[in-house]
C-alpha cells in the first residue's frame, strides 16, 4: 500500500464531505402488530422521515414526506410508534397518526404544548403519551380517531416517561420523578389502574408505587406479553440490572444480576434497552461492559443469560424490538462499522441488513479501536473511559500525536429538564394544563 508521510493531524481525511452530506441517522425502529412490518426513523439532515418495509422484497417507502418527525419533550426522544397497520408520531407537538399503506397524515392531538413517548392500547383505541405545556408534565390520554378532546391522566409529578400498556388494557405503567432530581438520580415505577372505558376516555383509578424513590433511579418498565410480569431497570444494586415485578403475587426478582449495565441513563424519551420475546420466555437486552454494549439473551425461568453470537462483532446496539412473529429488530455499530438497522432471527441467529446510516466507504485501516480503560478518581472512585490510539495505516506520521480528551461536561446551571412551574392556568379551549 502507498503510504504518505505527513505530521499527525495533517493527514488528508477519507471521509469526504460528499460522503457526509448523505449520511442519515438510525434514530429508532418498532414493528406493526401484524409482526412483519418494520417501521424506523432516519434524521437526514434537520428533518426526521419515517421509513417503512414490509420486508417482503419491496422497496423501503417514506411516509412523512411532508412533515418532520421529532419530539421536544425534556431532551427530544419518543418521537413514533407503530401497531394496527398505522403510525403515530410526533411533528411541530402534535400526534398524527398514518396509514402504513396508503394514506395521509392526520392530527390527532390540537396544536399546544409537546407530546412524546406515544403508546397505543392493545386494541388499537387510545394513545397515552407525555404532555408537556407551560412547563408542565403529565400523562395524557387521547382516543386514536380523535373523536374526544385528549385529557390528563396522571398528573402532579415534575416529569413523566416511558409509559407502557398491560395487554388486558386495563392497567398502565409509567416511570415519574421530580425536581431537583435528574433521571439516573432518582425515579419512581407507578402502576396504575384505568376505568370508564365506555364511550368517553378512560380515567386514571387506584395506582401504587412499584419501585424507586429518591436515591434509586428506576427506567423502562415493559410488561410480558402473557401479562404475568412488569419488568424494569433498577440500580438500586450499584448497576442498572434487569428486574422483575409478578403482578399476581407482587413480589420482585432480580433477573440479571451482574457487575453490568443494563440501560443508560435516560437523557431522552423512548430509550429502550431490552424487549420481551412474544413467548414471554426470554428477555433481550443491551448488556454494557467495560464500554462494550451488546445483544444478551435471558431466560426467564432459569435466570441464566448469554450474548447472542450471530451479532459478537456489534459493540453499540439499542432500541431493541421484538416482532410477535419472533424476528428482534435493533440498531447497531462497532468501531469500524457505523450505525446500522438489522433483524436478527432466532433460533436460526441469521441476520439482515435492513438499513444503513452510511456508505461503510472509510478504509478499515485508518479506524481506531477502542480499548477499555479505568482510572481512580481523585476520592478514589474508578472513572471508565475508552482510549483510541492512533491508526496510522496507510500514512507514516512523524512527531508525536495530538491527545484529545472527550468528557461530559457536568450538569448545567439551568436544567435542561424543565422545572415544575408553580402556576396553573385553564385554556378556554383546550386541555387542562396538567397540574
Amino acid at each position: 500500500m502507498e503510504q504518505t508521510s505527513a505530521a499527525y493531524g495533517l493527514w488528508p481525511s477519507p471521509i469526504t464531505p460528499a460522503a457526509l452530506s448523505q449520511a442519515k441517522r438510525l434514530e429508532d425502529v418498532a414493528w406493526d402488530t401484524d409482526g412483519r412490518t418494520l417501521v424506523w426513523l432516519e434524521g437526514r439532515s434537520d428533518r426526521g422521515v419515517i421509513v417503512c418495509d414490509a420486508l417482503r422484497g419491496d422497496a423501503p417507502r417514506d411516509l412523512t414526506s411532508e412533515l418532520s418527525v421529532r419530539a421536544w419533550v425534556g431532551y427530544g426522544g419518543g418521537d413514533m410508534t407503530a401497531a394496527h397497520g398505522q403510525v403515530f408520531f410526533v411533528s411541530e407537538g402534535r400526534l398524527y397518526r398514518q396509514p402504513l399503506g396508503q394514506g395521509t397524515p392526520h392530527a390527532i392531538t390540537p396544536a399546544f404544548g409537546q407530546a412524546a413517548s406515544p403508546v397505543i392500547s392493545p386494541d388499537g383505541r387510545w394513545l397515552v403519551y407525555v404532555h408537556s405545556d407551560e412547563d408542565q408534565d403529565c400523562l395524557a390520554i387521547v382516543d386514536v380517531q380523535a373523536a374526544h378532546w385528549p385529557q390528563r391522566l396522571a398528573s402532579g409529578a415534575d416529569f413523566y416517561m416511558q409509559p407502557a400498556w398491560h395487554p388486558d388494557g386495563q392497567r398502565i405503567a409509567w416511570i415519574a420523578w421530580d425536581h431537583p432530581q435528574m433521571p439516573w438520580d432518582g425515579t419512581r415505577l407507578e402502576l396504575g389502574a384505568l376505568e370508564g372505558q365506555g364511550s368517553g376516555l378512560p380515567r386514571l383509578g387506584s395506582r401504587l408505587t412499584i419501585a424507586g424513590d429518591d436515591d434509586t433511579s428506576v427506567l423502562q418498565p415493559e410488561f410480558s406479553p402473557d401479562g404475568r410480569w412488569l419488568a424494569y431497570i433498577s440500580d438500586a444494586s450499584g448497576w442498572y440490572n434487569l428486574t422483575l415485578y409478578d403482578l399476581a403475587e407482587r413480589k420482585t426478582r432480580l433477573l440479571a444480576a451482574d457487575e453490568a449495565e443494563w440501560a443508560a441513563p435516560a437523557w431522552r424519551q423512548g430509550m429502550r434497552t431490552y424487549a420481551w420475546s412474544a413467548d414471554s420466555a426470554r428477555i433481550y437486552g443491551c448488556r454494557n461492559s467495560e464500554g462494550a454494549v451488546r445483544l444478551w439473551s435471558w431466560d426467564v425461568a432459569t435466570g441464566r443469560g448469554a450474548p447472542v453470537p450471530s451479532l459478537a462483532d456489534y459493540t453499540d446496539v439499542a432500541q431493541v424490538a421484538v416482532s410477535k412473529e419472533g424476528p428482534v429488530a435493533l440498531l447497531a455499530s462497532s468501531w469500524r462499522t457505523p450505525r446500522q438497522l438489522l433483524t436478527w432471527h432466532p433460533p436460526s441467529g441469521s441476520v439482515h441488513i435492513v438499513a444503513r446510516s452510511e456508505g461503510e466507504t472509510t478504509p478499515e485501516d485508518v479506524l481506531s479501536e477502542p480499548e477499555s480503560i479505568t482510572w481512580p478518581s481523585n476520592e478514589g472512585d474508578p472513572v471508565h473511559g475508552l482510549l483510541y490510539m492512533p491508526r496510522t495505516g496507510r500514512f507514516r506520521a512523524t512527531g508525536e500525536p495530538p491527545l484529545i480528551v472527550m468528557v461530559h461536561g457536568g450538569q448545567p446551571d439551568k436544567p435542561q429538564w424543565p422545572t415544575r412551574c408553580e402556576t396553573s392556568t385553564l385554556r378556554a379551549e383546550g386541555m387542562p394544563s396538567c397540574r
